[in-house]
């Protein structure tokens, strides 16, 4: 657990969400999608976090790791709560410096979409953390098998997801690798005006670049030395089983999306 980059990533463990049925962690993640949509106030807020909060205890992974998937995209969080502070002109005043203005209402607005945000991106993490990158592909494969019978290529949009969860983690960790490589070489952003750490991230991009491409080939190669071809029919090494107890976990969901629902 060495790389800064924890979003992505599959965490082994045995906990009950661990051993839950893909299917049912993926559509309970398309209920509690809708019930933070519907999040407007700090109450139906801290509804969202409270469940949030348990099913991260549930998953028996440190509270750590999660702060870690949320820390890289801490920026947008703040630009989006800043965007709604400045630009929401409701409610009482609260602070003027020149030509901005604080209001009650926008401030509320401001915290409250960088907690959708947040919830979004922590119920993400659960998913990822608890279950493997091939398992959300075949459960996304399972929900969309019905469409199959209108042409849509459902085992290749299952691939190419599966593919991608595999990929980003890998090339963020030889992002990483290069940097530390450049690094020990003498290479630094320290003092450099803005044009010159333009033009050095850019000259850094261009061998992750290449990595990624020879990574990319040499994963095709692996399927096509294994027989793999586009259009055949495909089997599961492991085979998905829905018990009672995914049943229970998924009607857990209702219950945030019912309050919310209920104090909007």
């Amino acid at each position: 657990m060495k790389h800064k980059l924890m979003l992505g990533r599959y965490i082994e463990g045995y906990s009950l969400l661990h051993r839950l049925d893909p299917r049912s962690k993926l559509a309970g993640m398309f209920l509690f999608i809708a019930a933070v949509f519907l999040i407007d106030s700090y109450i139906t807020l801290s509804i969202g976090f409270a469940f949030t909060i348990m099913i991260m205890i549930l998953s028996k992974i440190p509270l750590t790791y999660y702060a870690r998937a949320v820390k890289p995209l801490l920026l947008l969080i703040a630009f989006i709560t800043l965007f709604h502070i400045f630009f929401h002109s409701e409610g009482a005043r609260l602070l003027k410096a020149g030509v901005l203005t604080v209001y009650s209402g926008g401030l509320e607005k401001g915290i409250v979409a960088a907690g959708r945000m947040t919830l979004f991106i922590s119920f993400a993490a659960v998913l990822s953390f608890t279950t493997q990158p091939d398992r959300i592909a075949g459960a996304l494969s399972s929900f969309l098998r019905p469409l199959q019978k209108l042409g849509l290529p459902v085992d290749r949009l299952a691939l190419m997801l599966s593919l991608s969860l595999r990929f980003v983690p890998t090339i963020f960790e030889e992002a990483e690798r290069i940097w530390k490589a450049q690094v020990s070489r003498g290479f630094s952003l320290a003092g450099q005006p803005f044009k010159e750490k333009a033009r050095r991230i850019i000259a850094l991009l261009v061998p992750v670049t290449v990595s990624a491409f020879r990574r990319a080939e040499s994963l095709a190669d692996a399927m096509e030395a294994r027989s793999y071809r586009l259009g055949a029919p495909r089997t599961q090494y492991r085979q998905m089983s829905w018990q009672q107890i995914d049943t229970l976990f998924l009607l857990s969901f209702a219950l945030p999306l019912y309050f919310i629902s209920l104090l909007n």
